[in-house]
């Protein structure tokens, strides 16, 4: 038989292994599964071979056109006019089909990579574990469409870059076939773009993520304000939240008018470059026909040329740019994906999405003759058990104390070993999802879904007589006309009293061991939380509410104060 200490071992090491940070992932990371995630891969190279051929076909075009009048108009021969113009012809049809091709498999690539990095954020974001850091709403929402949206978007600048690159290639060999001069005139022009617009492109990463941030926060306040409208109509604070708003929707518009003023100069800078070197490479060819040294056919090849490439070496200037504000978002990005779990699993963050959370899944009910649930917290004062069929009351030190009692039942926040049993298994052995498959713990401003009674019970047979008695709920069914009756968007069809019923009505009706309530009644008059009371001491489940009201502790059995490590004994009903 082992020891005790033998035993804990391995328990302990699982949870050193759990509570393990990840190694932060680079930032490319987002941008690599955007390119190559669910086997997109093989469809982005043909993509992009096809956006090759498009582009070699489009510099071809200037290249015939010169053969063309060499060898046909300057000759007057026909047969090498019928010749050259139906290869003409050929490089048309290549090129139109092949931007065609491109075209259609890019759009599906993009949209397929956008819809994968929405969902990987949104998985990451509604984990069972939960996020360490903490975010607003607006800004979850900013970094799961804006910056998904740029993200997904390296596929294009990835197909687009390539194909830019491949043209001034074809374009530089046939000058320096032309004359070596002008080809190696263009290959270092090109580079002396590039790596003069990467160089002044370095703010514009910076500015992208301002910008981004600046909307995440004016979504932030926007989503405040739509939540709060009821209250606020009922406070006549609409014109303090107006103001509210209209300064972050101001710091919003500065930061994107900033970014795009930026991305306005280096577009402008890039373009003003790329004009200048060409208008010297077009004097060069002029200078080298009046020598005799080229023909007319080359000079009508190099000034087509020259016309061309102005549009790509404008985009090879825009590289750097286009790159940075993706990076920026995929910073963005990472944040969330790259964040710790608030409770310690055994998996790494960026795992969470691709496969079920291993010791998460349901487990067999606990040990007999345990607690249905077990608090030992120290730095609170709390050692209490609640038994099936028990009202426990936990008496708060204020409102903000109450939701982080509540955070930490709800497994919401990280916990310590042992702090947390139910049915004397540790609620971290159990994980998140089988703990939130026995404890319902309901937050204080639980929110109602838009449709029927019905649907935000999820069913009518649900709700027993005995759970519509114990919640008071008769006048809910009157008011809303039945259980088919609507309530509204996030329930505003009903009282705030109301809709706390409701939802009370939607945790007793669950079959979990144990619920807690969070202030469940703060809303009700004073003869239905009274009988509110009645009804959750008569309950078959454990039932914890943390509470400060007098007539909701007079119905429980027991009552614990909290007072964050000055905690009193147990005192029976």
């Amino acid at each position: 038989m082992r020891s005790s200490d033998s035993v804990a071992a391995p328990a302990a090491e699982a949870r050193a292994v759990r509570s393990a940070p990840s190694a932060p992932e680079p930032v490319v990371a987002p941008m690599r599964r955007a390119l190559t995630g669910s086997g997109r891969g093989p469809r982005l190279a043909l993509a992009t071979l096809a956006a090759i051929g498009h582009e070699a076909g489009e510099a071809g075009v200037p290249i015939l056109i010169g053969v063309i009048v060499d060898r046909a108009i300057v000759t007057g021969d026909p047969g090498q006019l019928l010749l050259w113009v139906g290869v003409l012809a050929v490089d048309f049809l290549i090129l139109s089909f092949t931007y065609r091709w491109s075209a259609r498999m890019m759009v599906t690539i993009y949209g397929h990579a956008e819809n994968d990095l929405r969902n990987v954020t949104l998985q990451r974001v509604l984990h069972p574990r939960g996020l360490r850091t903490r975010r607003s709403v607006g800004d979850l929402l900013s970094v799961t469409t804006s910056d998904t949206y740029r993200v997904a978007g390296v596929s294009w600048s990835v197909v687009q870059q390539a194909a830019t690159a491949t043209a001034i290639v074809v374009a530089a060999l046939a000058l320096l076939r032309i004359s070596p001069g002008l080809g190696l005139a263009v290959l270092g022009g090109t580079a002396v773009v590039l790596l003069a617009m990467h160089a002044v492109s370095r703010p514009l990463e910076a500015r992208g993520l301002a910008e981004q941030r600046a909307a995440g926060r004016a979504s932030a306040v926007a989503a405040d304000l739509v939540a709060g409208l009821r209250v606020l109509h009922g406070i006549r604070g609409q014109e303090a939240a107006a103001r509210r708003y209209r300064v972050a929707s101001a710091d919003a518009r500065s930061g994107a008018v900033r970014a795009a003023l930026a991305m306005l100069r280096y577009t402008g800078a890039s373009s003003l470059l790329a004009a200048g070197f060409l208008a010297l490479l077009t004097l060069g060819a002029g200078s080298l026909a009046l020598r005799g040294r080229i023909t007319i056919g080359e000079l009508v090849t190099v000034v087509g040329l020259a016309q061309y490439l102005q549009g790509a070496l404008g985009h090879v200037g825009t590289f750097a740019a286009n790159w940075m504000h993706k990076r920026a978002s995929a910073r963005r990005l990472l944040e969330v994906l790259g964040d710790h779990h608030a409770v310690p699993g055994p998996e790494a963050a960026s795992e969470a999405q691709d496969r079920p959370v291993a010791g998460d899944e349901p487990t067999a009910v606990g040990r007999a003759g345990a607690p249905a649930l077990r608090l030992d917290w120290p730095d609170e004062g709390i050692d209490v058990e609640v038994g099936p069929g028990e009202l426990v009351g936990l008496v708060p030190a204020g409102p903000a104390h109450a939701r982080r009692l509540a955070d930490r039942l709800a497994l919401r926040v990280p916990g310590g070993p042992g702090e947390i049993r139910v049915s004397g298994e540790d609620a971290l052995d159990l994980g998140p999802r089988a703990y939130r498959g026995r404890v319902l713990a309901v937050p204080h401003d639980a929110r109602l879904f838009s449709g029927t009674l019905a649907e935000n019970l999820f069913g009518a047979p649900l709700a027993t007589p005995a759970v519509i008695a114990a919640t008071a709920l008769e006048d809910v069914l009157v008011h809303a006309g039945g259980w088919d009756g609507p309530v509204g968007e996030a329930g505003r069809r009903l009282s705030g009293g109301q809709r706390q019923r409701l939802a009370l009505a939607r945790s007793l009706a669950s079959d979990a061991q144990v619920i807690v309530l969070d202030e469940p009644v703060s809303a009700v008059d004073p003869a239905t939380e009274l009988r509110i009371a009645t009804g959750l001491r008569e309950h078959p489940a454990a039932v914890l509410v943390i509470t400060g009201s007098p007539l909701l502790l007079s119905g429980c059995h027991r009552v614990v104060h909290a007072n964050r490590g000055s905690g009193s004994p147990e005192v029976d009903r």
